[in-house]
């Protein structure tokens, strides 16, 4: 999806429902087989985490490149995050990556 502004970015944020841990071993299964709309289903699932990050961050709250590049933080950690694991919940690894994400966008 192409975003024009931050307001469209959150209300697409709005707009996902978080999946259940069930529902995302189910999708990261489907993504290991190829599915490509079970990575997508994973990603905009995590959309709401990024926009509440984003909205806390209130230096850069309206910056839409930020938005973007969290977004791709976003599916770099769902592409290297083993969902079949109940070690850790993927919002603790996907917290910890959007902070150093600021923190680097920031640095720039």
């Amino acid at each position: 999806m192409a975003y024009i502004t931050i307001d469209d970015f959150y209300a697409e944020a709005d707009r996902c429902t978080v999946l259940t841990r069930e529902q995302e071993k189910e999708c990261f299964e489907r993504m290991k087989n190829g599915d490509s709309d079970a990575r997508r289903q994973l990603t905009e699932s995590y959309m709401p985490i990024v926009a509440a990050r984003l909205k806390h961050s209130a230096s850069t709250r309206n910056s839409l490149s930020l938005a973007l590049y969290c977004m791709s933080a976003l599916e770099k950690a769902v592409d290297s995050f083993d969902f079949s694991q109940d070690s850790e919940p993927f919002s603790h690894r996907l917290s910890w990556a959007l902070r150093q994400t600021v923190a680097a966008y920031i640095a720039k």
